[in-house]
């Protein structure tokens, strides 16, 4: 598949909006990387481009940020500068048919450098756009120092629309609030998701009041010597189905040993993969294994609640933490059992205490013998219509090796899709493991 890409065309606010700078939390601070993902859509037409350009200008009035650049504050964090730089879109045509594009849930390095736009000169984070999108099938990119956006056109008049955007501006709500309102925008309709700037609502508490250890951070070595696998083997990417007939089952067996009360679909999977993961890893018995769960806390905060379309990141990890013998020698109501110790600690103490305990010890997130799940079954990516139908896919252009992402099954299903990366042989012993 050859991609031929136009100049981006910076796109800045239709109207004023503030000047200054805008405050990021310790939330937004904690993962300053650009966030991908592709749309792909069954349906298009000639004037594509220029109507998400169109819609993208207006939507930015509301979501000025955007539109800014990322600089550094006198006490040396991240801080979006209002430059009003705008953001790059870029249009792009494909000389082939979407049916060569494949499934864009699963991560292709190749084609998320095709569909998503990223600037060739940026070196750093300070000159990174905060969003770029491209259009593909005809073609239409954009980006920004924190987001740029591309659309592609193809042969058949079907397009694919690909979007980066800095993590620090967006969590997963935050970011389909955004790509929704942008929809909305497109065909005319008011944005009903306003959002609501004001981050010093989570602001780290003075004196800080740290209550709680946090497994996320513990220093796990590489006991394993993981890292060689890695090395020498390439990185592959891959999605697993469970469907709700093998989710029923694990839970039933989770269940019958007498451990736990209770088993969501998410814990069952959950405990599934990462006892597989640490054996297809070949993690030694004495080795540290971790697992941390990304989670909304929007719904934790009952004290100060967060207004409703909060922009923002309000996300944290909570973790679990044990041996790999451990995990694979005791039954899997054992890993199901530290998920949910894990979950329950979640409530708005352990979420402002855990950001005191960042901004004060700034500590450092490690991969080794880590597994970190992000749920995206909830985002509501089926909104996302331009005007052209709602997307029939969407997925994340890139994925880190120790993340895993889990999708929902398909429109009226019960299963979950689960996408991670792992070393070929792994892979390969992963698959078998999991018998889906």
């Amino acid at each position: 598949m050859t991609v031929r890409k136009f100049d981006p065309v910076m796109v800045q606010p239709e109207s004023e909006t503030p000047n200054g700078f805008y405050f990021l939390s310790s939330l937004d601070q904690a993962i300053p990387f650009t966030m991908k993902t592709i749309y792909r859509y069954e349906k298009g037409g000639d004037n594509v481009g220029d109507v998400l350009k169109q819609a993208l200008s207006k939507v930015l009035v509301p979501y000025y940020p955007l539109a800014g650049s990322m600089a550094i504050s006198p006490e040396g964090s991240f801080i979006v500068e209002l430059t009003k730089k705008g953001v790059p879109f870029v249009e792009a045509e494909a000389d082939c048919s979407m049916d060569m594009l494949g499934d864009v849930r699963v991560p292709d390095p190749d084609v998320t450098n095709k569909l998503i736009y990223s600037d060739p000169n940026a070196k750093t984070i300070l000159e990174t756009s905060l969003v770029s999108a491209q259009d593909k099938a005809k073609r239409i990119m954009a980006t920004h120092d924190d987001f740029g956006d591309q659309v592609t056109k193809f042969k058949c008049g079907r397009f694919a629309l690909g979007i980066g955007i800095s993590h620090s501006l967006v969590d997963g709500v935050s970011g389909m609030n955004f790509v929704n309102s942008w929809a909305q925008t497109a065909r005319g309709k008011p944005v009903t998701a306003v959002p609501f700037h004001d981050r010093t609502l989570l602001k780290s508490r003075v004196p800080p009041q740290i209550k709680y250890p946090y497994d996320d951070f513990v220093q796990v070595t590489d006991t394993s010597d993981t890292e060689s696998l890695y090395q020498r083997d390439p990185l592959v990417h891959k999605l697993f189905l469970f469907d709700a007939d093998k989710i029923e089952a694990t839970k039933k067996a989770v269940l019958s040993e007498g451990k736990v009360r209770s088993c969501s679909s998410l814990a069952a999977v959950a405990a599934l993969v990462w006892r597989a993961r640490n054996e297809a890893l070949r993690m030694k018995p004495h080795q540290l294994t971790k697992l941390r769960i990304m989670a909304d806390v929007r719904s934790k905060l009952e004290t100060k609640p967060l207004p409703e379309h909060y922009f923002g990141n309000a996300v944290v990890t909570t973790a679990s933490l044990c041996s790999a013998g451990e995990l694979r020698e005791r039954p899997i109501s054992f890993a199901v059992e530290q998920i949910q110790k894990a979950v329950e600690l979640l409530d708005e103490e352990y979420v402002r205490s855990r950001m005191d305990f960042v901004d004060t010890y700034r500590p450092q997130l490690s991969s080794v013998g880590t597994l970190v799940i992000s749920s995206w079954s909830r985002l509501g990516y089926g909104m996302s219509d331009f005007g052209w139908g709602h997307p029939s896919q969407f997925g994340c252009g890139d994925l880190a090796r120790e993340l895993c992402v889990f999708m929902p099954e398909g429109e009226g299903k019960k299963g979950i899709a689960v996408v991670l990366a792992l070393p070929l042989s792994a892979m390969n012993a992963f698959e078998e493991l999991v018998q889906v």
